[in-house]
């Protein structure tokens, strides 16, 4: 059977978000990532700042920096990742699309007709690319690797119980770093195409 949706779960630097993009172009589907925070903004009435500043800071950074008044019964935390599931499962069930990260591969684990990939690569590759895009200084970029993907591993486990990066949680896992960002493309499009 045809896949439907597509999860990208994948390290940072590893070129998830671009490969994602390209995804989106070749087999003409949307790719949500960021467009996740800003619907579950809209859909929830927390202020879209909120899950920016989750998003790049991690939650326990943003909550010792800021007024927590707009909690109400739920930590704030649980709020936004309850409206995040909440978009992600109607995403899934409005038509074929990719979604980013998130931890969509857990929250769309019963769903069928879905492909979860889990995108990495070596440091080297990683930092190269940060550097690239972000135009990033080079003594700053390996410590940013490494809390981003801390965060995203806690996140991980604290709201799906999950393990980041195990190869057990995806269908495949793609070294982009040794295969290249258009290979990677590749090797997706024929799996969700079922060729």
């Amino acid at each position: 059977m045809k896949n439907k949706i597509i999860t990208i779960s994948r390290q940072y630097g590893s070129g998830g978000e671009f490969i994602g993009e390209r995804l989106s172009e070749d087999l003409g589907i949307p790719c949500y990532d960021k467009q996740l925070i800003m619907k579950a903004a809209s859909q929830s009435g927390i202020q879209e700042a909120f899950f920016e500043e989750a998003e790049k800071f991690g939650l326990d950074r943003y909550f010792s920096n800021n007024d927590m008044s707009i909690i109400k019964t739920e930590p704030l935390g649980d709020r936004i990742f309850l409206e995040q599931f909440k978009i992600i499962r109607n995403l899934a069930e409005e038509g074929p699309c990719i979604i980013i990260g998130r931890g969509s591969n857990k929250i769309l684990w019963d769903f069928k007709s879905v492909l979860h990939v889990f995108i990495y690569a070596d440091m080297s590759f990683r930092k190269n690319h940060i550097i690239e895009t972000y135009k990033l200084p080079e003594q700053d970029v390996e410590k940013l690797i490494r809390q981003a993907d801390r965060r995203r591993k806690t996140y991980l486990y604290e709201y799906t119980n999950q393990i980041w990066g195990e190869p057990q949680n995806y269908n495949i896992c793609i070294d982009c770093g040794r295969i290249g960002i258009e290979n990677t493309v590749r090797i997706i499009c024929k799996l969700y195409l079922g060729e």
